[in-house]
């Protein structure tokens, strides 16, 4: 996957979902949920132990249907680990140019993290194919989004970090490409009593509100 299919893809979906958990024993049951619900993107946090196996498995699991992209990538180190495990893009917290090098090298668009407006902007002059602005409802939520995106609207913006169900259609309404999910999302499915079922509500209630924009630029 290159820069400009990433993009296609998260238009085309609009939702990323983040697994992120004490550990991944129940990231591929999550996903296979996730994926039967309608999200097509997902995103396997590396602070998870156990994720690139995860990431691994999941590939194998769902195939080419599902884009499993690692996050938490911090080091050049996590590019090469995310990238031996199968995954089709990264997510970054921060604005690593070592990180963001490798990752090129390695073939790997990025879906690079970044807060003010100076790293939203050096994260997209360093190939980001999307800048995850995050952590997002710490800061202001919509409001902070629409105040970035006034005089940078040609980089495709992803807020992540507190997005629940209703600040879906407002964050995609005013104009970010994908917005990403977790706990809102998740909730508990990852824990040994956290129930898949509720988790097939919540995704197909957040699959819902995505569609809306499916397509749309």
């Amino acid at each position: 996957m290159i820069q400009h299919d990433l993009q296609d893809t998260l238009i085309e979906n609009r939702l990323v979902a983040i697994l992120r958990a004490a550990e991944a024993s129940r990231f591929a049951d999550a996903a296979t949920v996730l994926h039967a619900a309608g999200v097509r993107v997902l995103e396997a946090a590396l602070t998870t132990p156990g994720a690139t196996d995860a990431i691994a498995t999941i590939r194998k699991k769902l195939g080419d249907d599902a884009h499993i992209g690692a996050g938490s990538v911090r080091e050049v180190s996590d590019v090469d680990k995310a990238a031996d495990a199968g995954a089709t893009f990264l997510v970054t917290p921060t604005v690593n140019p070592l990180v963001m090098e490798r990752a090129h090298e390695r073939g790997l668009p990025v879906i690079c993290g970044a807060l003010t407006p100076t790293e939203i902007d050096q994260a997209w002059r360093l190939g980001a194919a999307a800048v995850k602005v995050f952590p997002i409802a710490a800061v202001g939520g919509i409001a902070y989004l629409r105040a970035v995106r006034a005089p940078m609207p040609d980089i495709p913006l992803v807020p992540t970090g507190g997005v629940h169900l209703a600040d879906v259609a407002k964050y995609l309404e005013s104009g970010s490409i994908a917005v990403a999910a977790a706990t809102p999302l998740v909730g508990d499915a990852l824990t040994s009593k956290g129930s898949l079922t509720d988790l097939a509500t919540r995704a197909s209630e957040f699959v819902a509100a995505a569609a809306k924009y499916v397509s749309r630029t």
